[in-house]
């Protein structure tokens, strides 16, 4: 039997390979010439190994660990362990891809740790269950939250592409919401993913799978092809720690807004109250950073 210690091995694991795919993905475009990237970006980089290996760090071994960590310790501890995946992005971005990373860059990404680990030991968690669809107000507010975010997404990331100023802030925060979108839906898939191959779904079964797949497939495959517009804006030691800010926020909305679920415990609430502020912290911190970047640049 897998043990306590081998589950948390699992999320340091998941999320230290996660970290490591997109410190690769930003390799590969920067190894892509800079009159190449503006156009056809990705068609170029599914050509490059670096960029290839990143993906299945990613999509394949971190999300194998992730299943693991899960099965064992449970989704709790899970956002805890995976920002672990920072201190690769930290050293990645440094020896790697050869950019600097500033004393306050490092405070904020120290505050993402610690503020993450705050709401993993929150223990929000949400038991799936299909029966949620039988009420007409959580599906009015599982539309609106959808719609929601799926306008945050497009508002910030299509503006993000032609701004002049703050280009890579606003790409990396709209490139978080379609995460968020997946993530609304993707316990409904799985759930309902069984049903329907158990063979004995009923007809709103199938609706919510068919709706639950094409939502979460559409919004994880389009947020990671533009994902890679973010990346490419700015340094993977500021883009990425931004780019999670409404993935870990995010959660926070779905449990309390959309569930309209209960603090699970006495201390829940603090925890959640504090690691926000230190998300939106940290986020001051990498935004004004970046910025000062750009600044330089032009």
């Amino acid at each position: 039997m897998v043990s306590y210690v081998e589950g948390i091995a699992f999320g340091i694991l998941a999320g230290m390979l996660n970290f490591l795919g997109q410190v690769l993905e930003k390799k590969a475009i920067n190894d892509t010439p800079p009159e190449q990237r503006d156009k056809g970006l990705v068609k170029r980089l599914v050509r490059n190994r670096t960029w290839i290996l990143g993906i299945i760090c990613v999509i394949g071994f971190s999300t194998v660990f992730n299943l693991l960590g899960q099965a064992t310790i449970g989704g709790t501890l899970m956002p805890g362990l995976g920002a672990s995946g920072f201190i690769i992005l930290a050293i990645g971005s440094v020896k790697i891809l050869k950019e600097s990373l500033k004393f306050f860059e490092i405070v904020a990404i120290i505050l993402l740790m610690v503020a993450i680990t705050l709401i993993g030991f929150s223990k929000l968690s949400i038991v799936g269950s299909l029966t949620y669809f039988t009420n007409g107000a959580f599906n009015v507010r599982l539309a609106f939250f959808t719609i929601g975010f799926t306008a945050l997404w497009l508002g910030f990331f299509y503006p993000g592409r032609k701004a002049k100023k703050y280009k890579s802030i606003l790409l990396a925060l709209g490139t978080g919401f379609p995460f968020v979108v997946g993530n609304i839906w993707l316990q409904p898939f799985i759930i309902s993913f069984a049903t329907v191959l158990g063979g004995n779904a009923s007809l709103s079964d199938w609706i919510i799978f068919l709706i639950a797949a094409l939502i979460t497939v559409f919004a994880n495959l389009f947020g990671l092809g533009h994902y890679q517009y973010a990346l490419n804006a700015g340094n993977a030691s500021i883009v990425v720690p931004v780019q999670q800010i409404p993935q870990q926020i995010g959660p926070i909305l779905i449990y309390f807004l959309i569930y309209q679920f209960a603090p699970p415990t006495a201390y829940s609430i603090y925890l959640l109250s504090v690691g926000i502020v230190l998300i939106c912290i940290a986020g001051f911190f990498l935004g004004k950073r970046q910025a000062t970047l750009e600044r330089i640049k032009t």
